[in-house]
């Protein structure tokens, strides 16, 4: 178990800059857990003591307003991480997490990280390095994801869903069409629109989350040739 927690660590870019003791002492403050679909993982104003890296699954990041109105922020799937300026700089949650399928989360309690911080500041400045390249990289591919057209945006988070059953012809969203909407930046009537569009290349949706796909070839070359 705790060979699997440094692997995930080591996979993930903050700490990619810590030698193997300063893994093995963040690994002694982490542990695994596992959530059930629509399960809560931290509420909207909740204490932050720790971050997460998504082992396996898919996490909803939703805010609510002053009229209990939720607007979806963010949806992280696999190898990626979150609610680290949440706990490691404002000390609450601003939103809330959700699991948006059944999914395995490594939760890294900062209370251990900031004390070795605080012994060898040297520390905060490898992550740091680490985490200005992640941004910038970040930043170039919103933009580049941003000029895509939406059927493009929805046939790469369709081919991504399916790299996860690669046998087989169809996939079954992990969520509603209004939850994939927000997640693509887009109102669900667009949504409708670029699904229409995907049939061309063997994609066939119904009102349903079940997607079929009659020519991943096509799709595929889709995503790589256009622009």
């Amino acid at each position: 178990m705790k060979n699997k927690i440094i692997e995930n660590l080591q996979a993930l870019n903050l700490f990619k800059g810590l030698n193997q003791v300063e893994l093995e002492h963040i690994c002694n403050k982490s542990r695994l857990l596992s959530f059930k679909k629509d399960d809560i993982i931290f509420c909207q104003g909740d204490k932050a003591n720790a971050f997460f890296i998504i082992i396996q699954g898919l996490v909803l990041i939703a805010k609510e307003n002053k009229n209990a109105e939720q607007s979806i922020l963010h949806i992280f799937k696999d190898g990626e991480s979150f609610a680290e300026p949440a706990s490691l700089i404002i000390g609450h949650y601003p939103a809330s997490a959700y699991a948006a399928s059944s999914c395995e989360l490594l939760e890294i309690s900062v209370t251990g990280l900031k004390k070795m911080i605080q012994e060898d500041p040297d520390i905060a400045m490898r992550m740091i390095a680490r985490l200005s390249g992640q941004l910038n990289t970040l930043i170039n591919e919103f933009e580049q994801y941003k000029t895509m057209d939406v059927p493009k945006r929805l046939a790469m988070f369709l081919l991504d869903l399916l790299e996860k059953n690669p046998d087989q012809k169809y996939v079954d969203l992990p969520f509603n069409k209004t939850v994939l909407s927000a997640h693509l930046g887009i109102q669900p009537g667009t949504l409708s629109r670029a699904f229409n569009q995907l049939t061309k290349h063997g994609v066939r949706s119904d009102r349903s989350s079940h997607i079929i796909f009659d020519d991943i070839d096509s799709l595929q070359d889709y995503v790589n040739n256009s622009t």
